[in-house]
């Protein structure tokens, strides 16, 4: 029917056939209606002008969401090593020229808190910005753990950070860090600020790449950047450390020729080695130099060790001291990954002589104290505090993390081995020495008695044991029954003791 569609509920208001003229077909709907118009030039600019706008509009707003690729890798290539989950600002190209560094984290250390009590310059700064000296050590103690131990430099920490972990106020923190400003013993290299887009780029990748996952609360800050400097004034005020002792040397291992044997006797010719480093330096001093303009510390540690060309020491270290080392790697499991013979290799991996050097350098005694002794006080102060040895995969470095557990213990009192040898050491005999004794006997006594025995619980030793008890029982009873006999006899001659009350 015309009018209507099938399967349509809403009819067509003109007819759909097409009507054939001379063999062409035609649409009457198309027929109807005119073709379009090409548009004018004016008209065609105008769509080309709009269609850049937008696809303009949408690559900024492409670019404002992820940043230049460039730049996030300039700022990731650019973090200082050691860096972790934290992004820090990058220190402009030759900000740190001019800012000498420091000889080691102690010598700085020392070096401010001489500045502050012995120079009027330091009592001046520090009643000017209203700081008290012990509060500012602090503050100085605070920094300097977060700077590399090689240069003082890349101190990106919050204040927020150092007072939630050295109970110290933010008012406190920024009182000293102006104090190091007028002492020149702190350059701040970078200030504070918001991160760009790019920054925060920059930042949740290096969260991901140090912790596998985004964060789950965007850095949206950087801390400044500071760098602990030694200045020239400082160094040339406070006098050289004096030295109270030096580490033992260790003897250098030779292979016995034929000769030498021979003349066994005859003085040994001279030798060269390289001096070991002062005890008041830190295990991390840099061992290289730098030039004048950038550090004085070269011209300072040459009026320190002018005249100190002493010959390295041949003595070997004290047995008892050999031997507290030894027992105390056995016993501490953080020691056993970086001293002694790797299971998994076979190579040796370091010389027990270091572990000798932190118990001396510990001022520990070890004529009185044994390396059972220095364990059993290390893991009862472990215990105490709440704190357990890591696992070795977790340690870095495990002779410092030793190190520092033997030095915030008291050492002069007297050890667990003095109180259970008491009254039983030799004339001249020390302590270790009298419990090594003790112990090779105890050890040599058990040797020669497990050496007749029969193994327990055999049928040889079980018959042994039946006769050991056989003859101690039959040996108790004939003692019982000769004293019992004399008794008896002693009763019958014994006169009544009425008639000697009669006799009265």
């Amino acid at each position: 029917m015309p009018g209507t569609s099938q399967g349509s509920a809403h009819p067509e208001t003109r007819p759909t056939t097409c009507i054939s003229t001379l063999g062409v077909s035609t649409d009457t709907e198309d027929a109807d209606h005119p073709r379009p118009q090409p548009f004018t030039d004016a008209e065609w600019d105008a769509i080309v002008a709009a269609a850049v706008a937008n696809v303009a509009a949408i690559e900024a707003a492409q670019a404002q969401d992820h940043p230049a690729e460039d730049a996030v890798y300039d700022l990731l290539d650019a973090q200082p090593a050691g860096t972790r989950a934290a992004l820090s600002l990058t220190i402009p190209a030759g900000a740190c020229a001019r800012v000498p560094t420091w000889h080691s984290r102690h010598y700085w250390l020392a070096l401010c808190e001489w500045i502050v009590s012995h120079t009027e310059r330091g009592r001046a700064a520090l009643k000017r910005h209203g700081i008290a000296a012990r509060t500012f050590i602090r503050v100085c103690a605070a920094h300097a753990e977060y700077a590399e131990s090689t240069t003082g430099r890349h101190v990106s920490v919050s204040l927020a950070t150092l007072a939630t972990k050295d109970a110290l106020s933010i008012d406190q923190l920024k009182r000293g860090r102006r104090v190091l400003k007028t002492l020149d013993l702190g350059v701040e290299l970078v200030r504070g600020k918001k991160l760009n887009s790019t920054e925060r780029e920059a930042a949740a990748r290096l969260h991901s790449q140090t912790h596998g996952q985004p964060p789950s609360r965007p850095q949206i800050g950087a801390a400044s950047v500071w760098a602990l400097s030694a200045p020239g004034w400082a160094v040339e005020t406070m006098p050289a450390p004096e030295k109270t002792h030096k580490k033992p040397q260790r003897r250098p291992r030779r292979r016995p020729t034929r000769s030498t044997q021979e003349t066994r006797t005859a003085a040994p010719s001279p030798l060269t080695f390289p001096q070991r480093s002062s005890p008041s330096s830190a295990p991390q001093s840099p061992s290289g130099s730098l030039s004048v303009s950038l550090s004085v510390r070269k011209d300072h540690q040459a009026r320190t060790r002018a005249g100190d060309q002493n010959s390295t020491s041949t003595t070997p270290r004290p047995l008892a001291l050999q031997r507290a080392a030894a027992q105390l790697i056995e016993r501490i499991p953080a020691l056993r990954t970086v001293i002694g013979i790797d299971d998994a290799t076979g190579r040796r991996q370091g010389h027990i002589g270091s572990i000798c050097d932190l118990l001396v350098d510990a001022g520990i005694d070890t004529d009185r104290w044994t390396g059972i002794d220095i364990a059993h006080a290390l893991n009862h102060d472990g215990a105490a505090r709440g704190w357990t040895w890591p696992p070795a995969d977790a340690m870095t470095t495990p002779l410092r993390l030793v190190a520092y557990r033997l030095s915030r213990l008291d050492w002069t009192g007297s050890s667990p081995t003095e109180h259970k040898i008491h009254g039983r050491q030799q004339r001249g005999e020390t302590t270790a020495d009298a419990a090594h004794r003790l112990a090779k006997t105890y050890r040599n006594a058990r040797a020669a008695t497990s050496a007749t025995q029969e193994p327990p619980a055999s049928d040889k030793h079980r018959r042994a044991v039946r006769r050991q008890l056989a003859a101690d029982l039959a040996a108790k009873k004939s003692a019982t029954t000769g004293n019992s006999r004399g008794t008896r006899a002693s009763n019958l001659f014994a006169p009544p003791k009425h008639s000697l009350c009669q006799n009265v």
